[in-house]
């Protein structure tokens, strides 16, 4: 069962469930979005929330993006359709105790992972949340040592 975290959203306090990755939150962005993830985000939109480090990955990829239609639309999809209706969760003093933790073992064993992947997971961790994701091999080495909880939604193997 998962453990229910209680944030001030845009205005109400919300009950979470699950930590979207960035790769989740750009699906509705692209010209055929996976019809899985739509529904799925349709249906479980009240219950998720977004880390300061996804944004961070999407803004930085859009701003890196050279001017042009496209990096218009991307930055209007981020700023008006994604921002005003998730809540954020920041890297704070818990997620970077856990990610201590996280990168000391799998650097242990010879397995370490990027910082923003081990971020990631340390915020789902430390809030409790069920991490989303396409890229589960990026994060299967942290479910290896810690409770970790990822569902890929692209091909509903949860």
């Amino acid at each position: 069962m998962w453990q229910q975290r209680v944030v001030q959203g845009k205005g109400d306090l919300v009950v979470l469930k699950y930590l979207l990755d960035s790769n989740i939150i750009s699906e509705p962005s692209k010209p055929e979005p996976n019809r899985n993830v739509i529904q799925l985000l349709k249906e479980n939109s009240d219950f998720s929330a977004i880390s300061t480090v996804s944004y961070f990955e999407m803004m930085h990829g859009i701003l890196i993006m050279p001017d042009g239609k496209r990096k218009k639309r991307l930055m209007s999809y981020l700023n008006e359709a994604v921002v005003p209706f998730y809540p954020f969760l920041a890297y704070d003093f818990d997620a970077a105790l856990v990610n201590a933790k996280i990168l000391a073992q799998l650097e242990s064993v010879g397995r370490p992972i990027p910082f923003g992947d081990s971020q990631i997971a340390s915020i789902a961790l430390s809030k409790g949340l069920i991490l989303v994701t396409r890229n589960v091999k990026d994060f299967i080495s942290i479910c290896d040592c810690f409770p970790l909880r990822i569902e890929n939604w692209f091909d509903g193997a949860f």
